[in-house]
């Protein structure tokens, strides 16, 4: 390793740090380093007090929901030029489906099948369905891109980097376990009693290895479709200046400090704080994220990225929310990982178990994703294709 790179690693792990300090500083000043008894427990399984439904922000937030649909599905009228598909098409080999999609669909079948069936004899399973579950789903998208693609596919020809990405899932997602704690349990676990708390982590741990998976394959399967592909590339270009991005950075870091403070109004940058923080570092050691291509006009990597997430919770809060019975308001589940969200202001309505504004976080944790993966590939020294050349050929 360089004496540059040395450079570049420590500054990462350097900002990794201090995302996990100041949450906790802040909450240690606030509370004079009397934390309230419940304040670390894990898994958290009755949320703490919100602030009720506001209308004003419920709005206000509905008309932002709208814009970012527009620019979905009407980018031209946000300043996107049309973009002309070429006619010349690559010719694509007819590849029938490969093994794993198939073994997929099996378990993917039967895991829900079980799952949604309530089977009372079978309750030991269901403390590692969503394992099965996402990781079986994963199996399929990637089976799907397989055949479209003629034969390419994260599993078929980068099944080392899908290995990476399950081992950078685990960290990536208990970094915002660890957050949930200092925002009143934003999320939480109603099941989580049933077994030891080590337990429960253990399958927690196991399950979030395909959290960032399933959003890749989704994002692979995303850039299958050419003119879905290229309806992003003729965009406004952005350059962030120096100052812009050192107060995201500097905003980012009090926001994160200031959460136990404020939990109800800043629980958003939760989502947001980290991911502005790792973009940032990242552009400043000239490693590529898709914020990057921004600056030439290419929207599509951010834009679909964004969106692999959303298609991904979509799922899995369908999943998760048909695993139950809801009767009266009262929870019937076996599954030990079942989730619910009590957040502040726009709790209602929900779309499942999530409110139907919180899908809207779905999109930056899309993007944080792959911010994650590029940032732990770099530590590691991994080879990945989702940099500024691999991702167009994904």
């Amino acid at each position: 390793m360089t004496e540059n790179s040395s450079k570049h690693v420590l500054r990462i792990l350097g900002a990794l740090g201090l995302m996990f300090v100041f949450p906790y500083l802040g909450a240690f000043i606030r509370y004079k380093g009397d934390f309230p008894k419940t304040m670390f427990n894990y898994p958290a399984i009755v949320p703490e007090a919100k602030a009720s439904f506001n209308p004003l922000l419920f709005g206000i937030l509905c008309i932002f929901l709208i814009a970012l649909i527009t620019l979905y599905v009407y980018p031209r009228l946000v300043g996107f030029k049309k973009v002309t598909i070429p006619n010349s098409k690559k010719e694509i080999k007819n590849t029938p489906f490969p093994k794993w999609f198939w073994i997929g669909l099996v378990l993917w079948c039967l895991s829900l099948f079980l799952l949604w069936g309530h089977h009372i004899g079978l309750t030991w399973f269901f403390k590692f369905i969503d394992i099965t579950l996402w990781w079986s789903f994963s199996l399929v998208l990637d089976g799907i891109v397989y055949k479209r693609t003629g034969g390419k596919s994260l599993l078929s020809t980068s099944h080392r980097e899908i290995i990476g990405i399950a081992f950078a899932s685990v960290m990536g997602w208990m970094i915002f376990e660890y957050f949930n704690f200092f925002v009143n349990d934003n999320w939480y676990y109603p099941n989580g009693n049933q077994i030891p708390a080590a337990e429960f982590l253990c399958y927690s741990m196991l399950a979030s290895t395909a959290v960032f998976p399933i959003s890749f394959e989704w994002f692979s399967l995303f850039n299958t479709f050419p003119k879905f592909k290229l309806k992003y590339t003729q965009g406004p270009k952005l350059v962030f200046p120096r100052w812009l991005k050192t107060t995201l950075v500097v905003l980012g870091y009090a926001s994160m400090f200031a959460i136990s403070y404020f939990p109800d109004e800043l629980f958003f940058m939760v989502w947001i704080a980290p991911l502005a923080i790792f973009s940032v570092v990242l552009d400043d050691l000239d490693i590529w994220t898709p914020f990057s291509s921004l600056k030439k006009g290419n929207w599509s990597p951010l834009l679909l990225i964004a969106l692999s997430w959303v298609s991904a919770g979509l799922c899995v809060e369908c999943w998760n929310y048909f695993s139950g019975t809801h009767i009266d308001g009262i929870l019937k589940s076996y599954n030990t990982l079942y989730w619910a969200y009590s957040v502040p202001y726009v709790n209602e309505p929900h779309l499942f178990e999530m409110p139907l504004l919180g899908y809207m976080g779905y999109l930056p944790y899309g993007v944080y994703a792959g911010i994650w993966w590029i940032t732990f590939a770099y530590l590691l020294n991994i080879p990945t294709q989702f940099s500024e050349h691999g991702h167009q050929n994904v």
